[in-house]
Formats: C-alpha cells, structure tokens, sequence
C-alpha cells in the first residue's frame, strides 16, 4: 500500500501497469479521495502527474463500473468534450485504470454561473448522440425507460431495506425508520402517480453521466470539468434531472434546480411535459435518495464502501442520521 510522499517498488500491479503506459520509475502516489465504489490516487513522477483508480471487484452480476466509465471518457473525448479527463490506459483483471490529472479544486459554493456549465456539459455531451459511437454505449444504472421504471426502483429499494436483520442498535433504528416513515411515505407518493396521465408520455434517453451533480465537479478559476463516470448511460433526462436536484453532498436550491431542468428542456426535451415530468417525480427521487444514504445497511455495499478506504467506525450511525435528516428537510413537510 503506498504512502503519500513515498517512492514505490515497481512490483505490483499497478506498477506494471504504469510502466507499460510509459509511466517510469521512480514515481510517487498520494491517495486524493475515496469513491463510493473506487480508490483514487494521484500518481506522479518528473514528467507529470496522472490518476489511478482501483475499481471494487463486485460478484458476476455487478456493474462494470470500470469499463462503463473508461469507455464514456473515451467516447467523450472522441467528440471533443474538453471538461473531462482523458483516459490513458487499464488492467482489467487487477480493476485499474490511469486517467489523465484535471486541474481544479472541490467547489465551495454553487452559483448559477456553475449550473449554467453543469446544464451546457449535458448538453455537450448529447451533441452527437445519433452516431453508431453513442449507440455502443450502455444504459445508464438504474435506467428508466418509462414511467413505472421510475416507481420500481424506489418500490424495490424500500423491499431490500426492509429485509434488514438488525445486529445492533442502529440497524434495529434503521429498520424501524424504513418500516415506519419510509414505507409509508412511499405508498403515499405511489398512490398518487402510479396511474398519472403522464405515465403516458414517450421517453426519448439522452446520454447522463447519472450521478451528476457537484460532488463531481473540480472549479479550476470558474471554470468546471466533471469527474466519476462509473454508471453512465443511456436514460432518461427527466431522472438525470432529478437526480441533480436531489443529490445530497451539494445540493443545489430550488431556483438552480430550475435553471438546470429550463436548460435540458430546451435543447434535449419536449418542454410542454419535461418541466411537468420532472416536478411529478421530484418527490420519487427524494425518497430514491434517502434509501441510498441508508446503503451501507446492505452488506454489499458497505464492503465497497470500505474498499474504497471509508473507515467503518460510526459508518451505520452517520448515514442513518443523514438519511433522517434529507427526510425531514425535503419529504417530510409534505407528509403532514
């Protein structure tokens, strides 16, 4: 395992790696941040510097998060998108690949000026979609085709928390909130979209980066690139909509929110029910997000999260109070 400042010993794989890419000893890697699924480093030598992603190797099933978003950057770059990183190379079987370095620091504050990027970065991307390159591409994770796609994946996140078997305290009071506010909070929302008049409405997918939104983002100067493309796709914009609303790590304000969905709705979306659509299922996504800040209840995603480096220690504990919290602030009022 390296340490920052320390020189490593080319035997591993990910100095194999390195060296077939031209990247040459001695060389230095500094961990820079922990994914929900993914280990990033910086990797630097005299000539430059590159980052390195180590991938959590999921069962048969799982999504190929590494090759979803090798292939997306690819893709990207292929068509000129610049506020992306380059990629530069991979090893399959050891779940690594090398990025070029973006420049740029954590956003402190969100202005319209940065949803404005955000809005036109959906747009960049999405500007060549008719071409057999985009038609490669995967769905998106969790991608809706149609309406009830919408409701069967908050209808299944609540089934899978409900199957919590506590061991201790705090999955004794995580089962308890699903059952008590979060279930019944759902069947609430459901009843009354489940046969709405716009579940008759035609999804045309556009290309999402799917967990869009500022936690993605480097600021370099007021200008923005955009990182973790690891469930990208095909779906649909009233989801990657939502979901950019509803994110959690740096939410944006509802006026923001708007200026986002005006933006898509006028070059990638029938605005007469886009704007409509994505205010009916604001509340479904709301609900989506406050069963994945309760995943690390789920055995399998708290093993991804502790190989991605997030320290166990009051792990359960924190998400709980997170999702309580994103619950009362944007759900709750409602209920009443």
């Amino acid at each position: 395992m390296s340490v920052s400042g320390m020189i490593d010993t080319p035997s591993d794989a990910r100095a194999a790696l390195l060296e077939s890419l031209g990247i040459e000893a001695p060389w230095h890697a500094e961990t820079i941040g922990h994914g929900r699924n993914s280990r990033v480093e910086r990797i630097g030598n005299a000539r430059g510097e590159w980052i390195l992603k180590r991938y959590h190797a999921g069962g048969p099933q799982s999504r190929d998060r590494l090759g979803t978003e090798y292939a997306f950057l690819g893709y990207l770059n292929a068509q000129g998108v610049a506020s992306v990183a380059r990629p530069v190379g991979l090893d399959r079987e050891a779940h690594l690949a090398v990025y070029t370095k973006l420049t740029g620091t954590r956003i402190a504050a969100i202005t319209d000026d940065a949803v404005s990027q955000a809005a036109a970065f959906i747009c960049d991307i999405n500007a060549h979609t008719a071409s057999p390159q985009a038609g490669a591409l995967p769905m998106a994770a969790d991608a809706c085709a149609s309406w009830g796609d919408h409701l069967a994946l908050v209808r299944a996140r609540i089934a899978q928390l409900g199957q919590i078997e506590p061991a201790s305290d705090v999955e004794r009071d995580a089962r308890h909130f699903v059952e008590r506010t979060l279930a019944p909070a759902w069947q609430a929302i459901e009843a009354t979209l489940i046969a709405h008049p716009s579940a008759a409405d035609r999804v045309t997918p556009i290309l999402s980066p799917s967990d869009f939104g500022f936690h993605n983002a480097l600021d370099d100067h007021g200008t923005l690139s955009f990182v973790d493309f690891e469930y990208a796709g095909w779906d649909d914009p009233a989801k990657l909509a939502c979901d950019f609303i509803c994110q959690p790590e740096l939410p944006v304000g509802h006026a923001q929110g708007m200026q986002f969905v005006d933006v898509i709705a006028q070059h990638l979306a029938p605005r007469t029910t886009f704007v409509e659509r994505v205010s009916l299922l604001l509340p479904v996504h709301r609900l989506k997000w406050c069963c994945i800040l309760l995943n690390e209840f789920r055995a399998e995603h708290r093993a991804r999260r502790l190989h991605a480096g997030v320290s166990s220690e009051d792990l359960l504990a924190v998400q709980l109070d997170k999702a309580r919290r994103y619950f009362a602030r944007h759900i709750g009022s409602t209920q009443e």
